[in-house]
Order: C-alpha cells, then sequence, then structure tokens
C-alpha cells in the first residue's frame, strides 16, 4: 500500500471519529446537575444575582432556589408556565406566578343534556361557569330524576329546594387546585332574569360542594325551570396550590 493510499485511510478513520456524537453524559434541570444513570448535586446559586431557572415539571420538592428566584417550566405543565421562590431556602415554597389551565369540564351527572359546568384556574383566580345548552342555558335533570341530589327545607315559613351538583365523588365538586377557601352565594335566575333563589358553592369548610338553592316548594321547581337556569360566572381567589392533576 502507498504512503497516499494509508494517509487518505487515516484521514477517514479521523473523520469517522469526528462524525460520532458522544452520548449525553450531563443534565442540567434548573440547578440541579446529574449524571446519567448516577447521582446529581444541587448547584450553588450565586448571592445578590437575580436569577430565572428554566426546566420541565414543577420545581416544588425538586428545585432548590434563593427567595426571589423565577422558574419556566418549558413544557407548561397543566398550565403553569411561570413560578416564584416565595418561601425558604430549600427546594419548596413556590408558587405559580404565570399559569393558565384552560377551561376544564367537569363530569356532572345530574346535568340536563349538553348542559355543561365549565372551570378554569388563572394565576390564583377561579372562574365557575355555567352553560351549554341553547340560548346560553344551564340545565338540570327533571326532579323525578334526581334521586338523592334533593334536600328540602322550611326555614320559618319559607320552604326551599336545594338541588345538589353531583359528580360521582361525594358532596365534593370543586376539585383540588380549585377551591374557594370560604364559601359563596351568587344569584340564580330564570330565563327571563327573574332571581329564583342563590348559588351555593361551598368552601373547604363545606366540602367544596356546590347547589342550586330555589326559594320554592319542591312542587314548584318545574322542569321547565330546571331546563332554563341562567348563573352569572362565579369568580373568587383560590389559596390552593396549583394542582397536580386536571380535570
Amino acid at each position: 500500500m502507498s504512503n497516499l493510499e494509508e494517509f487518505a485511510q487515516a484521514v477517514g478513520r479521523d473523520v469517522k471519529v469526528l462524525n460520532q456524537k458522544p452520548e449525553p453524559r450531563l443534565t442540567l434541570t434548573g440547578n440541579t446537575l446529574g449524571i446519567v444513570g448516577g447521582n446529581n448535586v444541587t448547584l450553588p446559586l450565586p448571592d445578590n444575582v437575580g436569577h430565572e431557572i428554566r426546566g420541565t415539571g414543577s420545581p416544588e420538592g425538586r428545585i432548590t432556589a434563593e427567595i426571589g428566584t423565577t422558574y419556566v417550566d418549558v413544557n407548561a405543565t397543566n398550565g403553569a408556565l411561570k413560578w416564584i421562590k416565595e418561601k425558604g431556602s430549600g427546594n419548596t415554597g413556590w408558587r405559580v406566578l404565570i399559569g393558565d389551565t384552560g377551561w376544564r369540564t367537569l363530569n356532572v351527572l345530574n346535568k340536563l343534556g349538553n348542559a355543561k359546568i365549565q372551570i378554569r384556574r388563572i394565576n390564583d383566580e377561579v372562574i365557575v361557569k355555567f352553560d351549554g345548552l341553547s340560548y346560553g342555558w344551564f340545565g338540570m335533570k327533571p326532579i323525578s330524576q334526581q334521586s338523592g341530589n334533593i334536600i328540602n327545607k322550611t326555614i320559618g315559613s319559607k320552604k326551599y329546594t336545594w338541588v345538589k351538583v353531583d359528580i360521582g365523588k361525594g358532596n365534593e365538586v370543586i376539585p383540588k387546585g380549585f377551591r374557594s377557601s370560604s364559601s359563596i352565594l351568587s344569584g340564580l335566575y330564570g330565563d327571563l332574569g327573574d332571581l329564583l333563589g342563590s348559588t351555593y358553592l361551598g368552601g373547604t369548610s363545606d366540602q367544596n360542594a356546590l347547589q342550586l338553592r330555589y326559594a320554592m316548594s319542591k312542587e314548584e321547581v318545574t322542569d321547565t325551570i330546571l331546563s332554563q337556569i341562567r348563573v352569572s360566572p362565579i369568580v373568587f381567589t383560590t389559596d390552593d396550590p396549583w394542582p397536580a392533576t386536571l380535570p
């Protein structure tokens, strides 16, 4: 073999080696440096320097940082895009700064047809809305089909009929991550805007239940009334951590 041929083969071998991409051995999530298949170490953050970390998933319980540090989840897991470290010096105490779950539909078993209750969290604000039927109505099944979801109340001489919203999980309707710390009353209206009672959203001390409370007897709550419900969106601030799962 000539010197020229030997030189060409050597160059070819060198090019082949250069083209081979080494397998990644290190990973960096936030300020945690890990070795593939091995241990990891938390890198210290510089003192008195504003810092933003990028990673995937929630930082809570995973990312150690100083108070004021921000973290961007590039996957916006469960709608949570940006977090801020509010408390402590360890890997807990994170709160969502920018997040939006989008509208999530609750699985209401005793609703009428395509009626729906939807819930949405934007940062620490929660919105609950009722619609889905023609003209924006919300509706519940007739009284005769409500089974154990009816509560009859007589307070003084006044009769009330409460219709519980049923999602098949006991009394609690509003899921974790969307709950109100205190109970809320909102108006319950007929199609023409007549006030027929109230919509009750329970706080954490009342199982986060949801009820339509008609200020009338069971006999007065007709199928038409239950099929033409109008409820203004209920808006409140939640103290819940960001939901780990979405409904």
